[in-house]
């Protein structure tokens, strides 16, 4: 299957997973997972959650920000991957001077 994300609608996800500000995506959802497109404006963030029944995989395509690991701070740049195993927690901060975009796929384990 070919998923063409960059044609699918544009979603509004308001206060993310708890986070604040708005999120945007363009995502595909099938019995077998999520693959989505995200955006976090400048200041927007992704509320910490945990992976209770599922992994995440994030690659991250442009801007700069933290990620929440765990509890753990770290540098978020283009280019990184993050792995949030099932039972773990992560969440995102923008922090940075552009809008923060990734890549993201969540399969059901």
């Amino acid at each position: 299957m070919t998923l063409d994300l960059e044609h699918m609608p544009l979603l509004e996800l308001p206060h993310f997973k708890g986070g604040e500000g708005t999120a945007q995506g363009k995502m595909h959802i099938d019995d077998m997972g999520k693959i989505a497109l995200l955006t976090l404006p400048v200041g927007a963030t992704i509320g910490v959650h945990t992976h209770e029944d599922s992994c995440e995989v994030i690659r991250f395509l442009s801007g700069t920000g933290i990620m929440i690991d765990d509890g753990a701070q770290l540098p978020i740049t283009p280019g990184m991957c993050h792995y949030c195993p099932k039972g773990h927690s992560h969440g995102i901060i923008n922090n940075g001077t552009e809008p923060l975009t990734m890549w993201a796929v969540i399969p059901h384990c």
